[in-house]
């Protein structure tokens, strides 16, 4: 019987596929909230759960760091990656918790526009990552990370000049105002994180 002294770094990929797909069920749990802010706080639960497995994730891939001498990249960006992704988690569960807080009933229509662009965006991630390991075709999909981001940016300005048109009534400028920041947050976010997967991309060439 073969014992490994240390994790194999085929390990680190493995742990950045599952850390990605749970930005994609993030995301997936924050469109439950948004489809039935009748029951917000039930369903915030659920984005919870998601949140505290994303850091679960991090702590795995800090753990094994820790416990490896030779790894498939540099140490501080593995690190960096990591906590990445974890931000990515903290800021939708952010989000979900400013809906329940601020007891929303019904969205304006650049809401669900945003979140649709972070849904793609989440895809994006998991495909990133399923291709990490073999660094194939990555620049293309960062790029078209990046062209999701810019058009959540015009969805984010939009959003801005409806809040200060007039037409809605101070406390609920308030309040969404809070929401689409919130949520141009995670979109930033996200370029941050894959910032961080160039970085390594060039680092690797």
């Amino acid at each position: 019987m073969k014992f490994r002294i240390v994790p194999t770094s085929r390990e680190f990929f493995d742990d950045f596929s599952l850390a990605a797909q749970n930005i994609a069920t993030c995301v997936d749990k924050l469109n439950d909230v948004l489809a039935d802010t009748a029951h917000a706080a039930e369903l915030h639960v659920a984005v919870k759960e998601v949140e505290r497995a994303g850091d679960e994730y991090t702590s795995r891939i800090l753990t094994r760091l820790d416990s490896t001498f030779v790894t498939p990249f540099d140490p501080e960006d593995i690190q960096r990656l990591a906590q990445g992704i974890d931000d990515v988690v903290d800021d939708i569960y952010h989000v979900s918790e400013m809906v329940v807080l601020t007891n929303i009933t019904e969205l304006i229509p650049e809401v669900p526009e945003q979140v649709e662009v972070l849904t793609q965006m989440a895809l994006k991630i998991v495909e990133l990552f399923d291709r990490f390991e073999d660094m194939r075709g990555l620049r293309q999909i960062i790029s078209e990370i990046e062209g999701l981001e810019s058009e959540g940016n015009r969805i984010y300005r939009r959003a801005v000049a409806r809040l200060f048109s007039g037409e809605m009534e101070p406390v609920d400028v308030i309040r969404w105002k809070d929401i689409v920041e919130s949520l141009e947050a995670v979109l930033d976010r996200i370029e941050d994180m894959t910032n961080i997967v160039t970085t390594i991309v060039v680092k690797q060439a």
